[in-house]
C-alpha cells in the first residue's frame, strides 16, 4: 500500500512538473514514465523538442527540480532529460489516440519501430497531437 502511494505521488508531482515546464515555455516534446527492466525501476523521461534544445530543457528542469515538492519526491535517478528519446516520443505520439490515453499504463507494445515494455505517458506536445489527428 505504501509503495502504491509513493507511485501515485510521483505521478502527481510529475504532472505538476510538466505544468511548470509548460508555464516556463520549456522545449518539451513529451514526458513519460517507462519501466526499465534492467534497472528494475521506473524512469521519468522528459524529451526535448530537438537535440539542439536538450541543454535548454536540462537547465530549466534542473532549476525547477531543486525546489519543493520535486526535491523531496524524486531521486536523482528518477528523472532524465534525453534527446535520444525523440524517435520514441514520436512513436508514442502516433500510437496514442487521444489525451484520454495519457496517464494510463500501456504494456508490451511495438509501434513506430519501437518496443515499449511499460509506459505511462503524461504529456505529448501539441504539434505531435496535431500530426496524429491529421493522419
Amino acid at each position: 500500500m505504501a509503495e502504491r502511494s509513493l507511485v501515485n505521488r510521483k505521478i502527481e508531482v510529475s504532472r505538476q512538473l510538466i505544468r511548470h515546464l509548460e508555464v516556463d515555455r520549456a522545449p518539451l516534446l513529451a514526458a513519460y514514465w517507462e519501466f526499465a527492466p534492467d534497472k528494475d525501476r521506473w524512469i521519468l523521461y522528459l524529451v526535448p523538442k530537438s537535440t539542439e534544445l536538450e541543454r535548454e530543457l536540462i537547465a530549466t528542469v534542473s532549476k525547477i527540480e531543486n525546489t519543493p515538492p520535486y526535491r523531496s519526491v524524486f531521486s536523482l535517478s528518477d528523472v532524465f532529460v534525453d534527446a535520444r528519446q525523440i524517435p520514441k516520443a514520436l512513436a508514442i505520439g502516433t500510437y496514442l489516440e487521444s489525451p484520454e490515453d495519457w496517464g494510463r499504463q500501456f504494456d508490451t507494445t511495438f509501434t513506430g519501430g519501437h518496443y515499449f515494455e511499460s509506459v505511462i505517458v503524461l504529456y505529448v506536445a501539441p504539434e505531435l497531437r496535431k500530426a496524429h489527428s491529421a493522419a
